[in-house]
């Protein structure tokens, strides 16, 4: 299940929230990794509930396209690390809601003043100006929870939440959470599958 997702070169530059082993080969220390907070079931678990804070203070919000789940490899002393990943979910606007104001704009202030009051440390904020349309990227991180979140303003516009390195979960440990923002859940819409290999829940089970 070992995938990798780009980022915005300048968001990729800036260290994940930490609390175990580094995503970045030959970073790390001592004998064994740092304790984390979760455990990778748990992760998704914390990351889909930070998901839905966000949606529940956007005003006039229009629903979003997607939801996908991710995973990446960790090291530690610079050898990957089988035990121990970093988890990922990313929500994705329709790209006709990608180009409004509300999603471009008025989200990214929003949202910045809500997490920074949640004790949320903006690690980046920078806008790029074009010819037709104002590119931006939004990174803030969470020593308390762990926790990093990407609003990504391009042509289309992801919302994601990493997690720093947790130790791996049985498959049966997964625990599979419903998509936010009118994603059906088991859709091709809802990229979740990989993690759910005996099938993702129907959706009316979880009604």
């Amino acid at each position: 299940m070992r995938k990798r997702h780009s980022v915005m070169a300048a968001a990729a530059a800036v260290l994940l929230a930490t609390g175990a082993c580094s995503v970045v080969d030959g970073i790390g220390g001592g004998d064994e990794p740092p304790q984390s907070m979760y455990t990778q079931a748990e992760a998704f678990v914390a990351m889909e509930a930070v998901a839905a804070d966000m949606v529940a203070v956007l005003p006039d919000f229009p629903g979003f396209e997607r939801r996908l789940w991710l995973d990446h490899p960790c090291s530690h002393d610079g050898v990957e690390d089988p035990d121990y990943v970093s988890v990922e979910i990313e929500y994705t606007f329709a790209e006709a809601d990608a180009a409004t104001p509300l999603v471009r704009e008025e989200y990214v202030d929003l949202l910045k003043d809500h997490w920074v009051e949640q004790g949320y440390e903006v690690e980046l904020d920078h806008a790029v100006e074009g010819d037709e349309r104002t590119d931006r990227s939004l990174v803030v991180s969470s020593d308390e929870n762990q926790l990093q979140i990407t609003y990504r303003v391009a042509h289309k516009v992801p919302i994601m939440i990493t997690s720093g390195c947790v130790p791996v979960s049985d498959p049966g440990e997964l625990e599979y959470v419903p998509p936010l923002g009118g994603v059906e859940p088991g859709s091709k819409h809802d990229l979740v599958a990989e993690f759910f290999p005996e099938g993702i829940p129907a959706a009316e089970e979880q009604q």
